[in-house]
């Protein structure tokens, strides 16, 4: 039977029978700290939801009841409970409607308000977490100790009456616990949870509703982070009696922590003194410069010093992200020299005063529109400012190897800027009949979109950057480490960012990369140096520690070098060349060797790519495992106690099979005349059926394999077995069916 992929093999039982396996997975992408626990009989907890999901053909579907809170265990030194709420800045969370329980001596619970307990609203303070997100920390306040922790989500009284459901969860903490850290996670957090199961990887790639960013888990670890609590019980209540009725109160301060948030450490910002002070001052912050040029407008200095007041009031808790400079006479030559029209225009400059930006305005204008204090306008404009520095630093053939890394690195260390919409020169990409009307270009709309606020779309800097210059810049770099004999720490950084996720053309362009050797080449440092990463890593955090987030460990200078990823990247670098299956193969050898590939893996791309090699090597393997055990049950139980930690032994004899069974159909299929190539696959046919003697793909491989060698009474009966089963199947598998039935058909007529 042709070979079919592992988990669509017998699909009558497989659900059931596979579910997976129950552990620890931790996110390893997008800068993600989450922990997904796989439990017993289907049931998972995920930081911030928890339910049951189903698996169907690696797809899971989960079902999800979304937590209201999230809660994390800290130390402190208070001989109480000390609690700190942090409350993302997108989210309407307020104080006055969320309440803490604890259990008294006497086994009751207590409410208290966390507005009540707090000294003053005034004590908020605004900071962003290690990946960027922004959040408010309230002060922290201290109630007695308790065994579980209740929290109460009240804020469907802010929009209605008391009858009003409020939801209470319990999260199970512990007496011992003296500090918690719990983060509010929205007042409608519903969830929409979609996954798909790698089962070779022990992955699991999860989305939620129509996000196409997807958060992979990986790492299975045996027991979960003890620090990160799940909830155990959650309970919506009517007409709550711990309600406090602040509505009715008088003179009751509203709580907006915009406007209160302290940020520490913020650079102070002040009005520059001429535009080179201007340059200077984003150069050593970090800043983009907003230059107003206005001679047609009288009341530019009035409305200078109004809209630089209110962007000093609104934007200095969140950090200050421009340098605001009311251009003189004196600047009107220069700017005009940067591509300034004339006129009353607010200009955009970078830290080299490059062009970014420029739009017809007054300063009232844009003070209306609130380009100055806005984020989305804050992060177009990073986009566009990314834009520019690639397109100098990566269109400068002479740049040294050192800048080149620094830029790269730069980049891929930043998440979600889509500097792809600014490439000129990016190759189409189409849905659609290229030769139809309705044929689409995507991007071009997605690019209208994102800068749909921007009124004067044709000011937009675009970039410049082909992808044979980005290609060569890179190839520059990798040439360069060809022959080292040493681990270069910053440039394997860079390679396992490139590996992770999209690389480095797919951010740029949104285009899969034309594979060539330097692909390969990236990926053979890092399996050359896997051992020097390892110890590398392991000086930089704790051996055992599963819980520091990815963002935090780049900023570390951890390497994340993810090998389970490795052999994907290789087999589609072979998929669309096959001129590199040789330096692909070698890079495969050097990673089976020190055990960072797997031999499963390496088996799968042979099969896929050269039968006569796949045949060859599978044959080594499988005399190996007889070599530890006539008996191939047992041989294969002592290989799997050795070296398969993340699956079951169930699946592991499932994997075997198939693989055995998919490599002696395609020798049948390439050799089926010759009776001396088809002896192993005929050992190899035989031990798929003796794992799996129920599948009737395996019987119809086998059924072949004994016609051929002329036992056809045999080769008939197993593929009558074969038929039957098959018939138990749905109309999903009905030309399955068919073809099985016309080989037994043929095999009755002695026409095989």
């Amino acid at each position: 039977m042709k070979a079919l992929p592992l988990l669509a093999l017998f699909p009558l039982s497989l659900i059931a029978q596979n579910p997976i396996p129950a552990g620890s997975y931790n996110a390893s992408s997008l800068g993600n700290a989450l922990e997904l626990r796989i439990g017993n009989n289907n049931t998972y907890e995920l930081v911030g939801a928890s339910g049951n999901y189903t698996l169907k053909d690696k797809k899971i579907e989960f079902s999800s009841d979304a937590s209201s809170f999230l809660v994390e265990k800290k130390q402190s030194n208070s001989p109480q409970l000390q609690i700190t709420f942090k409350i993302g800045t997108g989210l309407f969370g307020d104080p006055h409607f969320l309440y803490v329980g604890y259990e008294n001596n006497k086994g009751e619970v207590e409410y208290v308000c966390v507005h009540n307990k707090i000294t003053s609203l005034e004590n908020v303070e605004k900071t962003k977490d290690s990946n960027g997100v922004g959040y408010y920390v309230l002060e922290s306040f201290e109630v007695p100790r308790t065994e579980n922790l209740y929290l109460v989500n009240a804020h469907s009284v802010a929009f209605n009456n008391k009858s009003k459901e409020v939801i209470i969860e319990k999260y199970p903490i512990g007496k011992t616990t003296n500090g918690v850290e719990v983060e509010f996670l929205g007042t409608n957090n519903m969830l929409n949870l979609k996954g798909t199961y790698n089962p070779d990887k022990g992955t699991i790639s999860l989305t939620e509703g129509d996000s196409d960013n997807a958060i992979l888990f990986s790492n299975k670890a045996s027991t979960p982070n003890p620090a990160k609590v799940a909830r155990s019980n959650k309970e919506n209540v009517k007409n709550w009696k711990y309600l406090i009725a602040f509505e009715e109160e008088q003179d009751i301060p509203e709580y907006n922590p915009e406007q209160r948030a302290k940020h520490k450490n913020q650079a102070d910002i002040s009005v520059p003194k001429n535009l080179k002070a201007a340059l200077a001052s984003a150069d050593k912050y970090s800043r983009l410069v907003i230059v107003f040029q206005q001679p047609d407008n009288k009341e530019a200095q009035q409305q200078f010093a109004t809209l630089f007041a209110k962007y000093k009031e609104e934007s200095g808790s969140n950090g200050y992200p421009y340098e605001l400079y009311l251009a003189t006479t004196k600047d009107m030559k220069t700017l005009k020299a940067k591509g300034v029209p004339t006129g009353n225009q607010m200009a955009v400059l970078d830290v080299a005063g490059d062009l970014l930006y420029n739009q017809p305005s007054t300063i009232e204008e844009v003070a209306n529109d609130e380009i100055v204090t806005s984020d989305s306008y804050g992060q177009q404009f990073g986009t566009i400012a990314m834009a520019r520095a690639l397109d100098k630093a990566l269109g400068n053939p002479k740049l040294s190897v050192k800048d080149l890394q620094a830029i790269f690195t730069t980049f891929l260390k930043k998440e979600s800027q889509r500097v792809y919409l600014l490439a000129k020169n990016r190759p189409v990409q189409k849905t659609g009949d290229a030769n139809e009307e309705e044929a689409f270009d995507y991007i071009a709309q997605e690019q209208e979109d994102y800068f749909s606020d921007f009124k004067n779309p044709k000011g937009i800097y675009q970039m410049q950057l082909t992808p044979e210059q980005v290609t060569t810049q890179w190839q520059r770099i990798v040439n360069a480490h060809k022959n080292d004999s040493k681990l270069d720490s910053a440039y394997a950084f860079l390679l396992a960012l490139n590996s992770n996720d999209s690389d480095y053309y797919y951010r740029i362009f949104n285009a899969e990369k034309p594979a060539s050797p330097a692909d390969v080449d990236a990926i053979a440092y890092l399996v050359k140096f896997s051992e020097e990463i390892k110890a590398h890593n392991e000086k930089l955090i704790p051996k055992n520690d599963d819980y520091t987030d990815y963002q935090q460990r780049l900023e570390k200078g951890v390497i994340e070098a993810n090998y389970g990823h490795f052999s994907t990247l290789l087999d589609r670098l072979v998929f669309n060349d096959k001129t590199l299956f040789e330096p692909v193969k070698a890079v495969y050898i050097e990673g089976v060797k020190k055990n960072v590939l797997t031999a499963d893996d390496y088996i799968d791309f042979l099969y896929e790519n050269n039968v006569e090699e796949a045949s060859a090597y599978f044959g080594e393997y499988y005399k190996s495992l007889l070599k530890r055990d006539s008996n191939l049950i047992a041989a294969l139980d002592k290989a799997f106690s050795e070296g398969d930690e993340e699956n079951s032994w169930k699946y592991y004899k499932m994997r075997f099979a198939n693989r055995a069974n998919n490599i002696a159909w395609k020798v049948y299929e390439e050799h089926k005349n010759d009776l001396a190539k088809l002896a192993e696959p005929y050992q190899w046919a035989s031990s798929a059926v003796q794992l799996e003697p129920e599948n009737p793909y395996y019987l119809d491989t086998l059924a072949h394999l004994l016609y051929i060698r002329g036992e056809k009474q045999e080769a008939i009966k197993l593929e009558e077995k074969a038929v039957k089963l098959l018939s138990k199947t749905n109309d999903e598998f009905e030309s399955q069916r068919q073809e099985v039935k016309a080989n037994l058909e043929k095999m009755k007529r002695g026409e095989m």
